[in-house]
């Protein structure tokens, strides 16, 4: 069973991983935790009745999936660690918030994204095809991708995620044949 977007345990997740190593959290005044996590623990809190079992709720159903371990110190807090697999799951939540920055100017400059990635590796493949879509990047053929944004950093990630990185060649073009047609598409 995966975890929902919108649930206590997502969140809780995703900003423990936003951080790093291991932190203490105060159950009784969550003011001493690390910046990184400390909005996400301050929503718990909010409702100060139900916070502290709502909190070591969720983190037991992270603990339950391997994604986090944790254990009351007494006095009120409580050690958080995130796991390896934590961080890879986070990871893989955020690929959903990726997105491309558009300049204020453009540099001039076209990025053309070309891919021979595997059969083994279909579902990679699709799901990768798929996230350019969403990113807004135009398709030119299957496997040919073009884009006038910078997005070296968003193809780095969701390749690495996606563990097809090698099969992946971002060029960067100055002019091409057909040209203003895509100006036109992007608003250039």
């Amino acid at each position: 069973m995966g975890l929902h977007k919108n649930s206590g345990s997502y969140r809780l997740l995703r900003s423990l991983a936003i951080g790093s190593g291991v932190i203490a959290v105060s159950l009784i005044a969550p003011a001493g935790v690390a910046i990184a996590a400390q909005e996400a623990i301050a929503g718990y809190f909010r409702k100060k009745r139900l916070a502290r079992a709502r909190f070591l709720r969720d983190l037991k159903h992270l603990q339950n999936r391997k994604l986090v371990r944790y254990r009351e110190l007494g006095g009120g807090e409580v050690e958080i660690a995130i796991t390896k697999q934590g961080k890879e799951v986070a990871l893989r939540y955020d690929i959903d918030t990726v997105k491309l920055k558009r300049p204020s100017r453009w540099d001039g400059k076209w990025r053309l994204i070309i891919f021979d990635i595997p059969s083994d590796k279909k579902q990679a493949r699709e799901a990768f095809r798929k996230k350019l879509s969403e990113l807004g990047v135009y398709p030119l053929q299957k496997s040919v991708f073009l884009t006038p944004y910078p997005c070296e950093k968003e193809i780095e990630f969701i390749a690495t995620i996606f563990e097809i990185r090698q099969y992946i060649l971002l060029l960067y073009v100055s002019a091409f044949e057909g040209e203003e047609k895509f100006r036109h598409r992007f608003n250039l």
